[in-house]
């Protein structure tokens, strides 16, 4: 390659989030629902919800009972506050580990307006009556943090230490906040002071907890009993028993709602009465239901006006409304799933393999004809091998295959000592890593599987001239070097000069290898595309990205190198013309690209596809492939 390209850094990706796009549906998370929230404030004629879920996606469902689906993460979100000018939502993603993120988006433009990485979990997550301030409780001792909820700068609005919270709330002012406290504890603070006003002892270790009635009562659930205080005084003015309770009622509720569930299919709405604001009465029952169990169940739940919106730990969601009913019915589903996820794909000569988990299909853009092949015996990646297909399940000790669908006839190839890793064709050779540790080589003529190379930290590996064997790595285990030659004949190993602590993704064209390569840079972390010469050994910097990205990708189809560093869309990069541009993605984030001689098609998270040609943004189709095996096009 001639010409080089400039150091290309990506700082925030909204710009091209922006020329995002969303799908309306009726289809369901494709994990369990985390919660359920009011999108539109009460009494408007126009209701709306947001569900969230594990699978990373924010779907906002309109009172037509459609949905408008976008994935903004490959996070769980856990929790999600719409501000009160309904324009934007705050979510906060985790990992359930180091990762725990607060970031906030607004709906209409689906961008990122700003994010902010927390140290440890959240455990609340609200906006000020205003909208001034979010309000973000965290797993410390320092407990509160507000953040202007405009710039994201975070304001110290409470000198006091609030400790460990998982509620608060402001009056109508933002003059006074309210905070609950796992530890027992209702406290008032003075936002204009940042003193604390009052505290009151009550039930420890709530759960669910929510203040209703305008405020006056304070709730919360605590092994299968729900306690209700006075929020004036922490007084507790009402328990009562209840089998797995969602609390549905919000502030404007005068009255407390709540969902019941016997954990083997019956569910009971129930109602805490109000009497008069003096205390409220015992359960009344308003309606019996039947619905979902085992993996199934309703788990997360909300009401608005007359209408409760259900999330379940499938993924489904429910929508019922307050009514009293005499006769138990089924709940009502608003959700379905007509699609067959794609698992893999791979190019073949015109068309493109596509891999679901009962089927492999032979399809293109062009045609629109969908070949069912034959049955997928159970397996997850796919790779084309002339008119066979090989496959091969990551994280498995499963059998690699060769797939002869014209018989049809299955033959195994080898199998693994340990869990696969990856295993990647060249020419007639598959290159299989295992568990970090292992490279072995499969000739597909001789039927020879030998081991080449053993070491730790290992990452990916590819073939160059059916001779030499470039292996990413960790720089931290030995030899020093984050990339590594193997001569295939005689085994010898020649670290190379590739600066960063890891490498992955390998792609290789002629003399040149392009890869993924995370440096650290004292408290700072980025992520590279990089490409090496073998002769000259040279490092050339393509792009950066001032962030830590361990799931980065390449693929190459010379002269176009493809990318999804930074996550959010994948980057076309001609190498010929020193050009690059990101296309416009979908409602779902891409995990995978591939090009055969006039398309691009990238694989989503969803299992959706969307079609481009190489050298534009615009997307010309987005595609769900049906459970009877047709497109479905957005």
């Amino acid at each position: 390659m001639k010409n080089f390209f400039s150091i290309i850094t990506i700082f925030i990706l909204a710009a091209v989030t922006a020329s995002a796009q969303s799908h309306i549906s009726t289809q369901a998370h494709q994990e369990a629902v985390s919660m359920i929230i009011p999108a539109s404030a009460p009494g408007e004629f126009e209701q709306s919800y947001f569900s969230i879920g594990k699978d990373g996606f924010l779907i906002k469902w309109s009172s037509d009972n459609q949905g408008e689906h976008y994935q903004i993460t490959d996070l769980e979100i856990k929790m999600a506050v719409v501000s009160p000018n309904g324009k934007e939502i705050a979510v906060y993603e985790t990992d359930g580990g180091t990762t725990n993120r607060v970031s906030v988006w607004n709906w209409d433009t689906l961008s990122r307006k700003y994010a902010r990485r927390f140290t440890d979990s959240i455990t609340s997550l609200s906006y000020s009556k205003k909208g001034t301030y979010l309000i973000v409780g965290t797993a410390t001792v320092d407990g509160a943090v507000f953040i202007n909820s405009q710039s994201g700068a975070v304001i110290n609005k409470i000198t006091d230490s609030t400790g460990i919270i998982n509620y608060s709330t402001t009056s109508d002012s933002e003059k006074t906040a309210v905070m609950y406290s796992p530890a027992g504890n209702l406290s008032y603070y003075n936002l204009s002071t940042g003193k604390l006003k009052k505290r009151f002892s009550t039930i420890q270790a709530l759960s669910q907890t929510i203040l209703f009635n305008n405020s006056l009562y304070f709730a919360g659930v605590s092994d299968n009993t729900i306690y209700i205080c006075h929020a004036l005084t922490g007084k507790i003015i009402k328990t009562v028993s209840a089998q797995n309770p969602i609390l549905l009622s919000s502030e404007n509720d005068s009255c407390l709602f709540y969902l019941e569930n016997n954990g083997k299919g019956s569910y009971t709405l129930q109602m805490l009465e109000n009497e008069n604001n003096q205390g409220l009465t015992a359960p009344r029952i308003v309606k019996n239901m039947k619905g979902p169990r085992g993996n199934e169940i309703i788990i997360c739940g909300t009401k608005m006006d007359n209408y409760i919106m259900l999330g379940s730990k499938s993924g489904a969601v429910y929508k019922i409304d307050a009514q009293p009913e005499t006769e138990a019915a089924q709940i009502p589903i608003l959700t379905e799933n007509t699609y067959d996820k794609i698992l893999d794909m791979c190019p073949y000569g015109e068309e493109f393999y596509f891999l679901t988990r009962n089927a492999i299909y032979k399809s293109s853009y062009d045609t629109g004809i969908v070949n069912r092949l034959g049955t997928n015996p159970g397996q997850t990646q796919v790779i084309s091998y002339g008119d066979k297909v090989i496959l091969w399940s990551k994280g498995t000790k499963n059998a690699v295959q060769l797939y002869d669908y014209s018989k049809p006839e299955i033959t195994t190839l080898f199998e693994p000592s340990s869990s696969l890793q990856s295993v990647r064709l060249f020419g007639n050779t598959l290159i299989e890593m295992e568990s970090n540790s292992i490279v072995c080589t499969y000739d597909m003529d001789t039927k020879k599987f030998s081991q080449v190379y053993t070491g730790a930290g290992l990452q990916d590996a590819v073939l160059m001239n059916d001779e030499k064997l470039y292996v990413a790595k960790s720089y931290a285990t030995n030899p020093k070097s984050a990339l590594l030659c193997v001569d295939i004949s005689t085994r010898e190993t020649v670290p190379m000069n590739l600066n960063g602590n890891v490498s992955f993704a390998l792609s290789a064209n002629g003399n040149d290898i392009y890869g993924i390569n995370i440096i650290s840079e004292g408290a700072s972390r980025k992520t590279t595309v990089f490409k090496f010469n073998t002769m000259s050994k040279t490092t050339t910097t393509i792009i950066s990205f001032k962030d830590e990205d361990p799931d980065a990708f390449t693929y190459l189809k010379y002269p176009f190198l493809y990318t999804n560093i930074g996550k959010d869309t994948i980057r076309s990069c001609n190498l010929s013309l020193s050009k690059n541009f990101a296309f416009r993605r979908s409602a779902s984030l891409p995990i995978k690209v591939c090009q055969n001689a006039t398309r691009v098609v990238i694989l989503n998270k969803d299992g959706s596809i969307s079609w481009y040609n190489s050298d534009r943004p615009p997307v010309l189709a987005d595609w769900y492939l049906t459970k009877d095996g047709q497109w479905f096009e957005f």
